[in-house]
Order: structure tokens, then sequence, then C-alpha cells
């Protein structure tokens, strides 16, 4: 069930990324070889393929200092692009500035809404996991593996404000490429939940 006050829509069932497409995208980009090398090919084809989107995400993603952070970033990305193109090949259209700029201001919306609430018990992230239970779970899963204890139970050497802002940019890029499918029938999710 959809909270009453939210900002972000329900997407439709059809837009629902199953599991198996990420775990084939995990392995196109875990294969053997030279890792860093994979995945910075790969996210030059997220650009080549999604612009705008690969263009917001590089500006935010670059930039962090803490390699940990960045590194998630990239990968995130990644695998969640990839993971749409599985799940969806061509129903997958191009993310363009003002489909981006309205994610991002819905996005802010919902999360001033949920501060604003102390009775709010669901965040944002909450609600983009009701959408995307599959692929958050795998973001979900990654983002604690980057934070777990060392061997010797120490805490992760790790900013915890550029993850938090590595996550945040990867739940922007499940809801901007979630709205822009096309249906089965080929009218566009967000046209259809209005």
């Amino acid at each position: 069930m959809w909270p009453a006050r939210a900002a972000i829509r329900p997407i439709a069932g059809w837009a629902m990324v199953p599991p198996e497409a990420i775990a084939s995208a995990e392995a196109e980009v875990s294969d053997d070889g030279d890792l860093e090398a994979q995945v910075m090919e790969a996210f030059r084809a997220l650009e080549r393929t999604q612009p705008a989107l690969g263009r917001w995400l590089r500006g935010l993603i670059e930039p962090v200092r803490d390699d940990t952070a960045q590194a998630l970033g990239y990968f995130l990305a990644i695998v969640v692009h990839r993971a749409f193109g599985n799940a969806f090949g061509p129903r997958v259209r191009r993310v363009d500035d003002v489909a981006l700029a309205t994610v991002l201001a819905t996005f802010e919306w919902d999360e001033e809404l949920r501060r604003g609430d102390a009775d709010e018990v669901l965040e944002s992230d909450d609600l983009v996991a009701i959408g995307q239970p599959h692929l958050m779970a795998f973001v979900r899963e990654q983002l604690e593996a980057a934070l777990e204890p060392d061997e010797d139970g120490d805490p992760a050497e790790v900013d915890l404000d550029a993850v938090a802002g590595v996550y945040r940019a990867v739940l922007i890029e499940i809801l901007a490429l979630g709205q822009t499918l096309t249906s089965p029938k080929g009218e566009l999710a967000r046209d259809l939940l209005v």
C-alpha cells in the first residue's frame, strides 16, 4: 500500500526490475580482468546511452574523495543502468535534462515531506524500495558490504557522508530510469501514473 503523503509516485508492476536482470548486470561488471578498467568503460557506455543521466552521475561521483564511496557509486550506477537494460531493452528511453530535473525535484520534495512529519515512518528510500524491491535489496546489500567492519572488527574506514551522497544519487537514477520506461503497450510510465 502506498502512503498518502508521498511526492514519489508508485510504479507500474511491469516496470519492476526482476532479480535475474540484476544478477546478470552484476556478473557483466564483476567478470575476471581489470575491474577498474571494466567499470570505467561500462560507465562511459552509460554516458553514451544516457548522456544527461551519465553527466549528472559523473558530476556527483567523480569528485568524491573517498575511494570506497567513489568505487561504490560507479559500480552501483552501472549495475542499475544495465539491470534496467537487461530487463526492458529498447523500452528504456533516454532520461533528458527535463525528466532528470523533475525526478530531482520530486525526490527533494518527498524528502522535505518526510522531514517535516514526526509521525512518518517511511523514508524516501523506502518508497523507492516498495517500487523496486529487488534492485533496492541489491543496492542495500552492496552498501552494507562497503560499511562492514574489517577482520579485526574495526569500523570500515569510509566517509559516511560520501556514501550517503552516492546512495542518494543511485536512488534518483532508479527513479529516473523507471520514469522513462515505456509499457509493453508503448505508453510512458510517467504518463500512466499522473
